[in-house]
């Protein structure tokens, strides 16, 4: 089924973070799918890359593996991308880091995030799926509502366009000119439209056991928590340090648009996503951060907080590999 998608260009992150953040850079140390729009192949910079003078550039690598025969197909105009500001939040000081050996490659979860939407009738069994996958050890599934279908008849409660925003850097990262729900991204780098169990484990494993990048040491402390990065080899470019807040399960009843009558349960439905800092990733990294401590923030009480270490794929401030994923509650 056709259906033309007329939205407005993405509109820019805002930060309006709700906890303390420190940072400090220290010294160096040793199947069925819903298609919809096109993605321009080459859009202009969204934003200037802060990081040494002597970095080199990060090179481009196919990130995504995605489908090439996504079963609804929807033509559309060209989707502008936001502008996502860069960061320089790293503050000179005298600590020094912490000893190499404090930096054990970390036992972190896989993360996989569903672009999944309430007006798509093709999402409801992947998100049945997301939410047998977060009983799995070792495993972080988001739910990330976009926007793009929300003219069907029902307007998603959950869809930010930020969330598409990410959705189309992801599909710029890896070549691709198509939007399309449901759409699964395994630790930014693997994707599959509408997966069966025994792929998207397979998807999952296949991450689990691939080389740590980033060490991480972390503390309790009495500013909050105080987490530590390391990279264990060349990053070959920018890192973006990312808190995602987030709702554990939500249940929403459809009246109207491709799912009504329907009632459709949730698992881990992404609130905000903001960039906290910006990273070279030459040299170890300390943040201190203190989460969802001041009333009034506009996040319910059940939220909880992830930070994600991604890589800034290709110097265009696309979201690449996520080396990190460190849950804060």
């Amino acid at each position: 089924m056709d259906r033309p998608v007329d939205r407005p260009a993405g509109t820019p992150a805002r930060p309006g973070l709700a906890m303390l953040v420190l940072a400090a850079v220290l010294a160096a140390v040793p199947a069925g799918a819903q298609v919809t729009g096109t993605v321009p192949a080459d859009p202009d910079g969204a934003g200037a890359m802060i990081s040494d003078p002597g970095a080199a550039p990060a090179a481009m690598m196919p990130l995504i593996a995605a489908p090439d025969d996504p079963a609804r197909s929807v033509p559309g105009g060209g989707i502008v991308g936001s502008e996502t500001p860069a960061y320089n939040s790293f503050l000179g000081g005298e600590t020094m880091p912490a000893p190499v050996e404090d930096f054990a490659p970390p036992a972190l979860p896989v993360v996989v995030e569903l672009f999944t939407s309430q007006g798509c009738s093709s999402c409801p069994p992947v998100d049945a799926m997301l939410a047998q996958l977060s009983a799995e050890p070792g495993v972080l599934p988001l739910s990330l509502h976009v926007d793009y279908w929300d003219y069907l008849g029902w307007s998603d409660s959950f869809a930010r366009p930020e969330f598409t925003d990410r959705q189309e850097g992801y599909a710029r990262a890896s070549g691709e000119r198509a939007l399309y729900t449901p759409q699964l991204i395994v630790d930014g780098r693997d994707t599959a439209v509408a997966p069966g169990p025994a792929q998207l484990m397979a998807l999952i494993d296949a991450n689990r056991v691939s080389p740590a990048m980033v060490g991480v040491r972390r503390e309790s402390t009495g500013e909050g928590e105080m987490i530590e990065l390391l990279p264990l080899s060349d990053l070959g470019g920018a890192v973006d340090i990312l808190l995602v807040r987030y709702a554990p399960e939500r249940r929403v009843e459809v009246t109207a648009g491709e799912n009504r009558g329907r009632t459709v349960t949730y698992i881990n439905v992404v609130l905000g996503m903001d960039q906290l800092a910006h990273w070279d990733g030459a040299r170890a990294l300390r943040l201190t951060v203190r989460p969802g401590d001041q009333p009034g923030d506009g996040f319910p009480p059940d939220t909880r907080h992830v930070l994600l270490v991604q890589e800034a794929a290709g110097g265009d401030e696309l979201p690449g590999p996520i080396l990190a994923a460190i849950q804060l509650d």
